[in-house]
């Protein structure tokens, strides 16, 4: 039987796909050898850090391969084997993902991009479990993942507090240097010589539970 056929199962409807995190290129050797050695075929350079999303149905949209210069190579995964499958069979169909098979998008071209689809009961073991968080802590990953630099100061101000006089004593104690200086101590953000902090692969994967604390001070 074709790897193909043992990845997949019969065209679905799409369900749900739920991102769980990323890996880095050394992750993905440690833990999954073979599609190392695929991942580091596809791309001459510039090799991105992996997105990991478990699905049990997901799809590969038609309009975006071959979009503004891109390109995707994709690998099917089942139990140590790996091939690649002609993507022209798959733009726009779902897929149905099985146990103990992964599908390792490599996405080139105009902005490299890599996805990892997993099965949810084979996901655990790939990434490590989320870091208890403060609300602060959870407020500042949200805006370094969603916002720029220069901004992300003012909006932490902004979401935490909504009156002037509590804004203004925060601001006064440096709280927002204080929550960059716990983040770095967990290794979620990296500061540099000036003070300034940029997020982590560790603090990437820790912004994806922030269910409760988005919930809480209404960030979408």
């Amino acid at each position: 039987m074709a790897l193909v056929n043992l990845v997949t199962s019969k065209y679905q409807l799409i369900v749900s796909e739920k991102t769980l995190g990323y890996m880095s290129k050394k992750e993905l050797e440690d833990k999954v050898p073979e599609l190392f050695k695929a991942y580091m075929r596809a791309y001459d350079k510039d090799r991105p850090d992996i997105k990991v999303v478990t699905a049990e149905q997901f799809s590969f949209p038609a309009e975006q391969f071959g979009y503004k210069g891109t390109w995707h190579i994709v690998f099917a995964y089942h139990k140590g084997q790996v091939q690649k499958i002609p993507v022209e069979n798959y733009f726009g169909k779902s897929q149905s993902l099985l146990p103990d098979s992964m599908f390792l998008d490599c996405i080139t071209g105009g902005f490299n991009s890599c996805y990892l689809y997993v099965h949810p009961q084979n996901a655990t073991p790939l990434l490590e479990g989320s870091v208890e968080l403060t609300d602060e802590e959870g407020i500042v990953l949200y805006n370094m993942i969603h916002l720029k630099p220069f901004a992300r100061k003012k909006e932490f101000y902004e979401t935490k507090y909504k009156e002037w006089k509590a804004r203004s004593a925060a601001e006064e104690s440096g709280e927002y240097e204080k929550v960059i200086k716990s983040l770095a101590d967990k290794s979620l953000v990296k500061l540099s010589s000036s003070g300034a902090g940029a997020i982590t692969l560790k603090g990437k994967n820790q912004s994806v539970h922030l269910g409760e604390i988005k919930k809480k001070y209404r960030m979408f």
